[in-house]
């Protein structure tokens, strides 16, 4: 079991995080620890995948779910990977987390941040970890399509439900993950950090949360997204990401776009707003103390 190495996967119970947890798997090289919200869904996935994977309940949702998660976790084997990839996208950014965090931003972004800080302790030796970006946070027709454009704001702004289009939402959090990988990579020269852009997925299931009739029309539209130059399938985007796990070690912080490192966006190169939310995702992911 020498060679065996642990990677934790979030939402690995569809879409990519699935699909990348097989690819781990087939290896069998890999201790797959699943985050999954749904644990009889998890279990059936970790049944699938064989012996060397288990579920993590997970709920990203709920900040104190993930410290609750990220102590089982610490109990266990040193972890190889962290692999960021799970997401949600809704209509409208008015959705409230558990601890009243927007939803998308809450799930995407500061639940993911929780969950690293609290695991970098356990994290070994040149451990890397994965964050799963979107071309999304360009807001340029030629890298977003037809998606509005990121709306940075004051992230204690952006942690605050309101009525905005969860789309533009979407691609702000988007931009928070690269934000985030760039300034991980800067504070903690001890890991490795890859922010991977799996390009356009069609068929990951993200807009699940959207009205009946859109998500008709946007299964509709699938196959012929599948043939845009950068769309991918799901088994091949999640071929790419197990490689970004997988693959030999680079700059850390780098940015790959379907695997291959490029530039990310001018808006996501900025160091002051990079250090800007890491500390007030400090100051948003603290636990609530009540009131004397």
């Amino acid at each position: 079991m020498g060679d065996i190495r642990t990677a934790l996967v979030t939402g690995a119970t569809s879409g990519l995080g699935r699909a990348a947890a097989g690819h781990l798997a087939a290896t069998g090289q890999w201790r797959l620890l699943l985050g999954a919200r749904d644990a009889a869904r998890g279990a059936a996935v970790a049944a699938e995948l064989g012996p060397l994977a288990e579920v993590v309940d997970l709920d990203l949702a709920s900040l104190g779910a993930v410290r609750a998660a990220a102590a089982r976790v610490a109990a266990g084997e040193p972890l190889d990977a962290l692999v960021l990839n799970a997401g949600v996208q809704l209509p409208v950014a008015d959705e409230a987390s558990a601890d009243g965090h927007e939803l998308t931003f809450a799930v995407n972004h500061l639940a993911h941040f929780l969950l690293t800080v609290e695991l970098l302790p356990h994290l070994a030796p040149g451990a890397r970890v994965v964050v799963v970006g979107s071309g999304t946070h360009w807001g340029t027709w030629r890298k977003s399509g037809p998606f509005p454009a990121p709306r940075w704001a004051d992230p204690r702004e952006l942690a605050r439900p309101r009525r905005e289009s969860g789309q533009r939402a979407y691609a702000t959090s988007k931009l928070a993950n690269v934000l985030f990988g760039a300034e991980l990579a800067r504070r903690h020269p001890e890991v490795d950090v890859a922010v991977f852009d799996p390009g356009l997925v069609p068929g990951t299931g993200l807009h699940h949360r959207y009205p009946a009739p859109a998500r008709a029309v946007y299964t509709g539209l699938a196959p012929l997204l599948a043939r845009l130059p950068f769309a991918s399938g799901v088994d091949e985007a999640a071929a790419r990401l197990a490689a970004a796990v997988t693959g030999p070690p680079g700059t850390s912080g780098r940015y790959l776009e379907r695997g291959v490192e490029a530039p990310s966006s001018p808006d996501s190169r900025d160091p002051g707003r990079a250090r800007e939310l890491w500390e007030a995702s400090l100051e948003l992911t603290r636990p609530q103390t009540s009131a004397s």
